[in-house]
């Protein structure tokens, strides 16, 4: 007998997939791109979402503070939530701190009556049950897709080291690192990062880019370095599978963020946390070597192609998505 199709509905829109576009209905059109998640563009969602969830088998919602908005309405009327959430945030513990406790512990009781939650790493299914007091098995690990189709990588002349984003970046320790480089470093980030450090010679900021201007950066360089800081929150994964889908051999921290990603010497370099010795040995490896940038670079472009395409991410969404389900109306 074929399988029941669940009528799912999110503030999600998934626009590069016809696969997600067929089997969920969104409450933005499918032209809509990210807009910032705001406390008042989350409470917008939350109602829109809540006003619309009776003909629905699942609510998936994105964004800590949507998911928590929504879940609260749900809450405060008493209603079954059929609440799935995608990407929680797991912020540092402050235990010390009465509000982190009163948000913690609020959060627990949302996702408690939710039907499940969807992680970006296979490590936080482990974090996030034990910050939130769930078993493990009301939590999917889902790799998330790449955000642009591979491509054949290009260099530019003379070749350079590429590292980017704002969120939990180990930018110290690549400052640290570059001195020994004796190659130029790029790095894009925020208006704020690195503010008062001393910026080593071969390395240039770039802060604020356009998302062109970054991918243009992207597309040039030789090798991309991805040093993170100790988190149990995933990050690093969308630089990570752009750099992949172009060609570019990354150099990143082994952290819950990556090592689903990235297996070490084939599609990429592991290195550990804070470890600038280590970080500048394997770029002036790679650096030296164009024929293993092209191996690693061209084995990540295709398990990129192979892993992490829109509908490959669509399909494994929608697999956990009926699993929950499934598991969440099971009597024990």
């Amino acid at each position: 007998m074929a399988q029941e199709q669940l009528r799912i509905i999110t503030n999600m829109t998934f626009w590069q997939s016809a696969l997600w576009r067929e089997q969920t209905d969104s409450i933005r059109s499918p032209n809509q791109r990210y807009r910032e998640s705001t406390f008042g563009t989350a409470l917008s969602d939350a109602w829109r979402l809540y006003l619309r969830r009776r003909a629905y088998d699942v609510v998936l919602t994105m964004g800590m503070r949507e998911s928590m908005c929504y879940g609260l309405l749900c809450l405060l009327t008493g209603v079954r939530s059929k609440q799935i959430m995608t990407e929680v945030f797991i912020d540092h513990a402050q235990p010390e701190r009465w509000m982190w406790r009163i948000k913690t512990a609020l959060y627990a009781h949302i996702a408690r009556r939710a039907i499940g939650i969807i992680t970006n790493s296979s490590a936080e299914i482990a974090s996030t049950a034990h910050r939130f007091n769930l078993p493990e098995n009301r939590l999917r690990f889902v790799p998330l897709n790449a955000t642009i189709p591979p491509e054949e990588a290009q260099e530019a002349a003379p070749p350079y080291i590429l590292s980017a984003g704002r969120t939990l970046r180990d930018y110290d320790t690549l400052l640290q690192a570059a001195p020994e480089l004796q190659v130029p470093v790029v790095i894009v980030c925020g208006k704020q990062d690195m503010s008062g450090a001393r910026i080593p010679d071969n390395v240039k900021v770039l802060r604020e880019l356009d998302r062109s201007q970054y991918l243009d950066r992207l597309r040039e360089c030789a090798v991309v370095a991805l040093p993170l800081q100790p988190t149990e929150r995933s990050t690093g994964q969308v630089v990570l599978l752009e750099a992949m889908a172009m060609g570019k051999p990354v150099i990143t921290t082994r952290a819950p963020g990556t090592m689903d990603y990235i297996h070490d010497g084939e599609d990429g370099l592991l290195v550990e946390h804070a470890n600038p010795r280590a970080l500048a040995q394997r770029c002036k490896e790679l650096m030296a070597s164009p024929e293993e940038r092209r191996r690693i670079g061209s084995t990540a472009r295709e398990r990129v192609r192979q892993r992490h395409g829109n509908d490959a991410h669509a399909r494994a969404k929608l697999e956990a998505i009926r699993a929950l389900h499934g598991a969440h109306n099971t009597p024990a």
